[in-house]
């Protein structure tokens, strides 16, 4: 599905087949008069990060075989979101491989994954608050041509439209050949992983190999809270250049991230003046559930945005994710989730600013 707000992409090209729920919960929205009037702000960008190995094209799966496999060292970080389109159950399985004569010392050093589910919103946003978990590295060796399953050792069943989504981050000390594939529940996904043929991409080209995956944001300015002025940052969006651009490395072609799925954003601010403000989110592309981290005093916490399932059916609904320090800095951190919309606004808003409660 593809918004437009505006001149504006909104992308939700991971999510098409969304069918959400919106009654029945309670969220924050802006006051009648709508999004407040606001400063722009402007922050310096510096990528840095892992590879990103992004698996989402195509996204309804209809047959068997390799959906996504590229050749990595270092940093990794792999983003996978299918569905299976077929009309009986299959498997998915994340298969590394050490295609190497020496062996390969490989970790996982943060996943999060869900799924099977019928509810797309909820899985995508239900992996990122598993990813941004506090977790420990899982670390293997693999000798030569040995492998290693990442979903369960032997992949996941995944019964017909289903989704199953995830982010995974690793580092391996040497070459390592990452396959995502979907193939029969009875498969040997070993031997289907060297015989398969690759699938083709669906209308959305949505998978590549992608550099330095963390996008950090430090704001130009400190936030003047005595002026009393809401201040908001756009991110996420197709017109400010920001999504990554790399290489499809089944086909060669070049490839672009729409919606920079399975990218970090850091996004570093400061705050100075006594008064006291707010930090709000805005998806201005229409329904999102996701996840975020604010770390400020020495803390850090993982927030849902928003605590009920979804948000934004207008585009023009608010939340409020945390109260801020006088005085402070700090940083909040998210992804785009997957079956979401984009762009999205942060605001840093007054204390004082009235927002209602909506009831449905």
């Amino acid at each position: 599905m593809k918004k437009f707000l505006g001149n504006l992409l909104a992308a939700c090209m991971c999510g098409f087949l969304v069918s959400v729920p919106v009654t029945g919960f309670t969220q924050a929205v802006w006051p009648e008069q709508g999004v407040p009037d606001y400063q722009e702000l402007r922050a310096k960008v510096k990528a840095e990060g892992p590879n990103l190995l992004f698996s989402d094209s195509p996204e309804m799966v209809y047959e068997t075989g390799i959906l996504y496999r590229d050749t990595l060292q270092g940093e990794g970080r792999l983003f996978f979101h299918h569905v299976n389109g077929t009309s009986k159950l299959k498997k998915l399985a994340i298969i590394v491989k050490n295609n190497g004569l020496r062996p390969v010392n490989f970790a996982v050093t943060r996943s999060g994954i869900d799924g099977p589910s019928h509810d797309y919103q909820a899985v995508g946003k239900k992996s990122q608050e598993y990813y941004f978990e506090e977790q420990k590295s899982k670390n293997s060796t693999l000798g030569f041509g040995k492998t290693l399953e990442l979903l369960s050792g032997e992949g996941m069943l995944l019964p017909t439209d289903q989704l199953l989504t995830g982010t995974i981050d690793f580092f391996s000390d040497r070459p390592v050949e990452v396959t995502v594939l979907m193939c029969d529940p009875k498969t040997d996904i070993e031997l289907f992983s060297a015989l398969a043929k690759q699938l083709p991409m669906d209308e959305h080209p949505l998978r590549g190999t992608f550099v330095k995956a963390d996008l950090n944001y430090k704001l130009q300015h400190s936030i003047d809270t005595e002026a009393g002025a809401s201040y908001a940052l756009l991110l996420a969006d197709s017109q400010t250049g920001e999504y990554l651009r790399g290489t499809d490395a089944t086909t060669g072609l070049p490839a672009e991230n729409y919606g920079n799925y399975g990218v970090i954003y850091n996004i570093d601010y400061k705050l100075k003046g006594d008064k006291p403000y707010e930090l709000w989110l805005n998806p201005w592309g229409g329904m999102f559930a996701g996840v975020g981290v604010l770390e400020q005093g020495g803390q850090r916490k993982i927030i849902n945005i928003p605590e009920s399932p979804a948000f934004g059916r207008l585009g023009e609904e608010g939340f409020c994710i945390a109260r801020l320090e006088p005085n402070s800095e700090g940083r909040f951190t998210w992804s785009p989730p997957g079956a979401s919309n984009l762009p999205i606004r942060l605001f840093w808003l007054p204390s004082d600013y009235e927002a209602p409660y909506l009831h449905d």
